[in-house]
């Protein structure tokens, strides 16, 4: 008689079950890191956004000789978190011409700090400068924070994007 080898079905059964769990875990954590991988990225986009804009703003003071403005919300509002426009008042008419509307992507957190307190909008004058504007925009999405720094002469510098201890903005 011939002796057959094989597993029983419960044996399979564990294997499959403790297979299961593993690529559970080891797909929990690579949808983690592929999340902060994201996010960071985002914010990289989003503060070179608003990092473009104010160098457009401060080129069209200078080239047009009028003040250009970068205010925060597509009403001026000062809500640096669902975007920004840049726009100049035209001289002719007093009416508004827009460069730029744009929108962040919706969970990231925009907020100035700085002088003035609950800043609006950034003016740039006809010299380039922004005049007694100075602070910071801090951008902060997933667990990650950066912050975009303007000067009181126009020009900004940005931070690389840190991890924030505890795990979260807020």
């Amino acid at each position: 008689m011939t002796h057959q080898q094989g597993f029983s079905l419960l044996e399979v059964l564990c294997v499959l079950v403790i297979v299961s769990v593993l690529a559970h875990i080891g797909a929990t954590q690579f949808l983690s890191v592929s999340q902060n991988s994201k996010d960071k990225n985002t914010l990289k986009t989003e503060m070179k956004r608003l990092a473009d804009a104010l160098t457009q703003a401060r080129q069209l003071a200078v080239l047009s000789g009028q003040t250009s403005f970068v205010c925060g919300g597509s009403d001026c509002s000062g809500g640096w978190s669902s975007g920004f426009k840049l726009y100049q008042i035209l001289p002719s008419n007093g009416a508004e011409k827009r460069y730029r509307d744009i929108r962040f992507s919706d969970p990231l957190d925009v907020s100035w700090h700085g002088f003035p307190t609950q800043k609006k909008q950034i003016e740039f004058r006809p010299n380039g400068l922004s005049g007694y504007q100075n602070g910071t925009f801090e951008f902060c999405l997933g667990m990650w924070q950066a912050d975009l720094i303007l000067n009181q002469s126009g020009r900004f510098y940005l931070t690389d994007p840190q991890g924030i201890s505890g795990g979260q903005c807020g």
